[in-house]
């Protein structure tokens, strides 16, 4: 064999070895890329996606790649329901309310979440109670970790109400201190004494702008939350015990009457009022009073997008005086956001690793950040004012965690039995026609009550009023429910 040709079989040898080496790193990153686990997350698009961006870094250590899918805050339940009866195992990991937690869980979409707890501790007792029993639990078993600790609390202008000038004209025109209201009717009066046009005083100066007394949600969705608010304080309840519709009896209707009179001293355009115009008119001075969820006085608190820094107070809701001169109050949880695995999953230990890590490890941090609209939902974190002292002193971070805290424990539950997400659109649709004054409160009330009938029949009303009893059962363990 010539040396040309002997040279030419060992340059061929050679070059068979490094093309095989650089197919085996191929292979290698290959196998390395394959065994990523890919994990699709669900939730309402936004601030509150943002979190699961904080630990992508970590996931990727654990072996986990995060794909996050945001849909508009009022899709959730039906992306999530074609989802599932789908079942196509399009999510790994679902954010969602924990009104369609009865649903979910009750059709076998969501699975069990205690057989992982061994794994990662999600710190149970740590959880408010109310907020575990009720929109994490279902029949006994845990089908979903907190996310959002969601209450509705009332908002007031401490500057307006520590004026020496608007106390003395509030003393003359209603006989009384003004004081943050206890009651529905003091809102009211409240209202309609803080309610001013562009060019009227307020504190001595005159308006650039026309001021209201009082504002809510209006928008499709979640409007039926601002009514319960005093539905509840009135002594109201979803259903009786024989799953008869109680939300056209005299409170329905009275709670109707008195949000429309609120309605009189709020911004014109109040009924297309969702999350965001809402928090903007207070932001920008344009309320004096108003109910929204736990987030808005980190806002309010935030120089580059709030007027009114350290002015905004936080109060319990107010309530209605009863027969032996004590005060009942509610503040309803509508939303209050939930994480869970769908049963289609093949990845479940490494979305409930994700879950925990939100929603116990690095919670503290979720909810006392103005990146997101995540509210306190744990022990731990309503007693750690000191995280939430960017947004004011010490005392104030107290004063708002302790008014939090006050909502949730007189807190009026959302639905979360099989058919809520139908039941509470139904209600929506009664609150938002009444106010927007197309029928009357009692007449849409009387229908949204044949609707639901007509909802539970469809379901099973045996079945129905065995579930929502269960869920009564955890009500008066908590003192929402009283027979």
């Amino acid at each position: 064999m010539s040396g040309l040709k002997r040279s030419m079989i060992i340059l061929a040898m050679i070059i068979l070895v490094m093309s095989g080496s650089l197919w085996a790193g191929g292979d290698q990153e290959a196998a390395k890329e394959d065994a990523t686990v890919r994990l699709a997350v669900f939730g309402d698009q936004g601030h509150n996606l943002v979190p699961f961006e904080w630990i992508e870094e970590e996931a990727a250590e654990m072996g986990i790649e995060l794909e996050v899918i945001g849909v508009p805050f009022t899709a959730v339940y039906e992306k999530l329901k074609t989802e599932f009866v789908g079942g196509t195992g399009a999510y790994d990991l679902v954010v969602f309310y924990p009104s369609y937690l009865g649903e979910f869980a009750e059709f076998g979409y969501l699975q069990p979440l205690d057989k992982f707890f061994g794994n990662y501790d999600p710190d149970i007792d740590d959880i408010v109670p109310a907020y575990k029993d009720l929109y994490c639990s279902y029949a006994g078993d845990i089908y979903a970790l907190p996310y959002d600790g969601d209450v509705l609390n009332f908002y007031y202008r401490r500057d307006l109400f520590d004026d020496a000038a608007e106390k003395a004209a509030f003393q003359a025109a209603y006989g009384r201190t003004l004081e943050v209201p206890e009651t529905w009717d003091e809102a009211l009066e409240v209202a309609e004494f803080f309610t001013r046009s562009a060019g009227e005083s307020l504190m001595g100066k005159p308006l650039d702008q026309d001021m209201y007394g009082f504002s809510f949600l209006g928008t499709r969705g979640f409007a039926y939350g601002w009514w319960l608010n005093i539905f509840g304080a009135m002594g109201g309840a979803y259903f009786d015990r024989n799953m008869n519709p109680q939300i056209n009896s005299q409170a329905g209707i009275d709670a109707l009457n008195m949000l429309a009179e609120l309605k009189r001293f709020s911004p014109p355009d109040v009924m297309n009022m969702g999350y965001e115009e809402l928090k903007n008119a207070f932001l920008h001075g344009q309320l004096a009073t108003m109910v929204q969820w736990s987030d808005i006085w980190k806002k309010a608190n935030d120089a580059s997008i709030s007027h009114i820094v350290g002015n905004c107070g936080v109060a319990q809701m107010p309530g209605m005086v009863q027969a032996d001169g004590s005060i009942l109050r509610r503040a309803a949880g509508p939303v209050g956001r939930v994480i869970g695995i769908p049963t289609t999953t093949k990845h479940a230990e490494e979305a409930y690793w994700v879950a925990w890590k939100l929603t116990t490890d690095i919670s503290l941090e979720t909810v006392s950040t103005s990146a997101t609209g995540l509210d306190p939902y744990r022990y731990s974190h309503v007693e750690n004012a000191a995280a939430f002292e960017e947004f004011g002193p010490a005392w104030e971070a107290e004063a708002y965690l302790s008014a939090v805290m006050d909502n949730l424990g007189v807190l009026y539950p959302d639905l979360n039995i099989p058919g809520a997400a139908e039941y509470l659109d139904t209600l929506d649709i009664a609150v938002t026609s009444a106010l927007s004054g197309t029928i009357s409160a009692k007449q849409a009330l009387d229908e949204a009550a044949v609707r639901w009938d007509q909802t539970t029949d469809t379901l099973g009303r045996e079945k129905q009023t065995k579930i929502f009893n269960n869920m009564l059962d955890i009500w008066a363990k908590y003192g929402f429910w009283e027979d």
